[in-house]
């Protein structure tokens, strides 16, 4: 089951017509989600009863409006022969779409990257990021819109989430002139920040066995890939992981980035603060976040 998240947003309409024209196939059972954010709702202490009575009255009008969209977008989605089911749901919208996400067990997870919840300032702050980081299945985070998802970028390190990256890009129904190039970056080493210009001829030998790691990794992971048909090419960079695939899906001008969330060097802890989280952050299209 795909699970996409809707709130009538541009960039939840954006979500609704990936799964449309990129993600589902025929038949194939779509969730759309509504959450009614109490935190919209929330009666401040001391308030008067008629302004009480009033945020109750919004609340009412906020739950019709949101059948409304629900109704539109899953008419939209049964036309072309999806199995819809749609909940409207009061509560915390991160929070409810993974649990939601987790009793429905579905395997995708679509929202759009900014919803009308969100602050610009705080894009990924909230929903986004938090769906991202609890989600117990791979989530999907729109950016913009593309008919089909043809250059993509992979990043691998070779650990077991990020080997999963893989078998979760191939599951998706991608166009036969998909054009993927898997990536694998040896992060920067401790003494490299106070290093100068004479010092490099002293790292050249620490870091020549790591791209070799590397490329051995990013030739691992691109084999299935060619096996199912792809065009595929592999690259080593060097440099922070996050900063280097960003980078180079603007000069591919991707249409989708893939990475685990988490490396061999992550920390649950520390989640959202490394490779997947910066690239959510600013990658320049839509990401996929494989979490299993």
């Amino acid at each position: 089951m795909i699970l996409c998240a809707v709130d009538g947003s541009r960039h939840t309409q954006m979500a609704l017509d990936m799964v449309h024209h990129a993600l589902a196939r025929p038949g194939e059972t779509v969730g759309l989600v509504h959450v009614i954010d109490l935190n919209r709702f929330r009666p401040i202490k001391g308030m008067p009863q008629t302004a009480t009575r009033a945020l109750e009255k919004a609340l009412g009008v906020a739950e019709r409006h949101g059948r409304d969209l629900l109704d539109r977008a899953g008419a939209l989605l049964t036309q072309e022969g999806l199995q819809v089911e749609t909940s409207l749901v009061r509560g915390y919208p991160a929070e409810a779409l993974t649990r939601i996400a987790a009793r429905r067990k579905a395997d995708l997870i679509v929202l759009g990257s900014r919803g009308l919840t969100d602050v610009r300032s705080f894009l990924l702050g909230s929903v986004s990021r938090h769906v991202v980081m609890a989600a117990p299945c791979p989530v999907l985070v729109v950016k913009k819109r593309v008919p089909a998802f043809e250059r993509i970028i992979v990043g691998v390190d070779g650990s077991k989430r990020s080997r999963s990256v893989v078998k979760c890009l191939l599951n998706l129904p991608l166009p036969d002139l998909a054009r993927i190039t898997v990536v694998s970056v040896v992060p920067p080493l401790p003494i490299e920040a106070g290093a100068g210009v004479s010092d490099a001829a002293l790292l050249a030998p620490v870091l020549a066995p790591l791209k070799k790691e590397a490329g051995r990794v990013a030739d691992e992971a691109a084999a299935p890939i060619e096996q199912a048909g792809f065009e595929v090419t592999t690259m080593v960079l060097h440099g922070n992981p996050s900063h280097e695939i960003v980078k180079l899906a603007e000069a591919k001008r991707a249409d989708l980035v893939v990475v685990g969330s988490r490396g061999l060097t992550g920390n649950s802890r520390f989640l959202l603060g490394s490779v997947s989280d910066g690239v959510v952050r600013y990658a320049p299209c839509t990401v996929l976040v494989v979490r299993r």
